[in-house]
């Protein structure tokens, strides 16, 4: 194998940057010094931070530290002595206040929109699009069970696919009074290659300012959009930033949204959740809002399906937060499935499918999960919802 095929390997399976030298060496049937050139350059292409661990003997720490790996062990086959690698953990750098300076430098100058064209039709309804787990970021590696593709084009194209249905509505209802746009976690797919909880590695096609980029500019573009065709008289913006894989970086993400929207738009309301459950009221209505797991606590997800632990634990919120008296209804995402559960006369459990669609561990756990998300129409006083799936294939 070449040196470009060797780095295509890694970029496609890279699980693999685990791996010491020595062993990617054998399974690769090449020379180790290649691979050890080729681990450094593709560690170097995905930014991981380098440091010079202090307390492992110096000795034992390779010649070049940049390749964060530190000997595990040494044994003599007959031949030669051979020796074996790990790698070591690494520390999170979350980006600087000059990081997103340089992210955010192509915008000029903000132009504020104050007020939003009134057209001659309107209702007295509020249209939600709900949305999850959009994994900005993600890459599916070659041997996945199912063989997709998922890029920064490709998640532009579906949020224009979401743009163009909530214009639809507007066309078939007129101007709502308001427009909740809704983000239920996971909106990028981790930092420096790991998920928020660390120690699990994801295969990625952007690295971290790459990322931050996407997803500033993209939904920038979709609320430019959204408000300036005068869709809703009210529009307010929640994000669940706590969660799995985006975690405190999908957070600062939200977050210089809301600081430039405080500008562009200072009409429009942003709502960042930071605890594990939120929620927001709509009329009669109380939504509860979560991404299903957390960045640091729960060491299961809530279910795809609502039971009787979930009711009780989901209820306790409820109490809490003085929504006893509201019509309930729960929205979720992190499993990448669509489910509505209206069976509990306490609350509706819907779990939101994914704007990214299947990774690989989604296919090998669930299934092939085709993307979406969810507009529902809510009516002041009306005893029903009007919803519906989004596919966005």
């Amino acid at each position: 194998m070449t040196r470009s095929q060797i780095k295509d390997f890694l970029r496609t399976n890279p699980g693999y940057l685990k791996w010491g030298p020595l062993k990617l060496a054998a399974k690769l049937g090449v020379p180790i010094n290649k691979v050890k050139q080729c681990l450094k350059d593709i560690k170097q292409e995905l930014s991981y931070p380098k440091r010079q661990l202090s307390n492992e003997p110096e000795n034992k720490i390779l010649n070049n530290p940049d390749e964060n790996l530190v000997l595990r062990s040494r044994w003599y086959n007959g031949k030669e002595w051979c020796e074996s690698f790990r790698n070591v953990d690494l520390p999170l750098d979350l980006l600087t206040k000059e990081d997103w300076i340089d992210v955010m430098s192509t915008i000029n100058t903000v132009k504020p929109v104050y007020s939003i064209n009134k057209p001659e039709k309107q209702c007295d309804k509020t249209l939600i699009i709900w949305s999850s787990d959009k994994h900005i970021g993600a890459a599916i590696p070659s041997d996945a069970l199912y063989k997709r593709h998922y890029d920064k084009h490709i998640f532009h194209e579906r949020m224009v696919q979401i743009y163009n249905e909530a214009v639809r509505y507007f066309n078939l209802h007129g101007a709502f009074e308001e427009l909740i746009i809704a983000d239920l976690g996971d909106s990028l797919d981790g930092f420096n290659g790991l998920t928020t909880r660390g120690g699990h590695h994801l295969p990625q096609n952007l690295n971290n300012k790459e990322a931050a980029r996407v997803h500033f500019f993209t939904h920038k573009w979709f609320y430019d959009s959204l408000i300036l065709f005068g869709i809703a008289k009210k529009i307010r913006i929640v994000n669940i930033t706590n969660d799995n894989h985006a975690g405190d970086f999908g957070y600062q993400c939200n977050f210089a949204l809301s600081q430039y929207g405080s500008l562009a738009w200072p009409n429009i309301e942003f709502i960042n959740i930071e605890e594990f459950i939120g929620h927001i009221e709509i009329y009669e209505r109380a939504y509860i809002l979560t991404h299903g797991k957390d960045k640091k606590n729960r060491s299961r997800p809530l279910p795809l399906r609502i039971n009787a632990e979930t009711e009780s634990f989901l209820m306790d919120y409820v109490i809490d937060r003085g929504l006893g008296n509201k019509k309930i209804h729960v929205r979720k995402g992190d499993i990448h499935l669509n489910d509505l559960d209206c069976s509990r006369k306490k609350m509706s459990y819907w779990n939101i499918g994914s704007v990214f669609g299947s990774s690989d561990w989604i296919m090998d756990n669930f299934s092939d999960t085709v993307p979406s998300c969810v507009f529902e129409v809510v009516e002041k006083g009306a005893n029903h919802l009007d919803s519906k799936i989004l596919w966005l294939e």
